[in-house]
């Protein structure tokens, strides 16, 4: 009888792990592993916002300033075509260049703001609304290079 009594003690500790593992693994992966997936994919997307940026910068500051609006608008076009802006479902709609590119001081600089709004990778349904998670997330990107010398030597 002791016996018997041993054996149905080590069944009913070993056996509720596995009742557990379903809700652990359901909060695991809603809680922790999808939110993290979209904040490595937000951190990517504002990384690939920057570069845009970056490439519009370095195609204004050896132009003319009467070009800036089409150096901008081609850039979007190009930029949105590549490989990069697919992945992040970058479309010229979702770009924005408040107050175009401005230029002056002495050294004379451009300067360029970058405003793209990126959907997350994976809708998460919370209660409330979370940029970059279940909302789309704006980034504003602004940089300045100096102006070339735009062939006047």
């Amino acid at each position: 009888m002791k016996f018997r009594s041993r054996l149905t003690k080590t069944r009913n500790t070993n056996g509720s792990a596995i009742a557990e593992t379903a809700p652990a693994l359901f909060l695991l992966f809603l809680v922790i592993l999808f939110p993290l997936i979209d904040m490595l994919y937000m951190g990517l997307a504002f990384g690939l916002v920057w570069y845009l940026n970056h490439l519009e910068v370095r195609e204004l500051a050896v132009r003319v300033p009467s070009e800036s609006s089409q150096v901008l608008t081609d850039i979007d076009a190009l930029y949105t075509s590549t490989g990069f802006g697919k992945f992040i479902g970058l479309t010229v709609p979702r770009i924005q260049h408040p107050g175009g590119a401005a230029y002056g001081g002495n050294p004379l600089t451009v300067t360029c703001t970058t405003v793209a709004t990126i959907n997350p990778f994976l809708n998460i349904p919370f209660v409330i609304p979370v940029s970059g998670l279940n909302q789309p997330a704006t980034f504003t990107v602004t940089s300045s290079r100096l102006q070339e010398e735009e062939g006047r030597n």
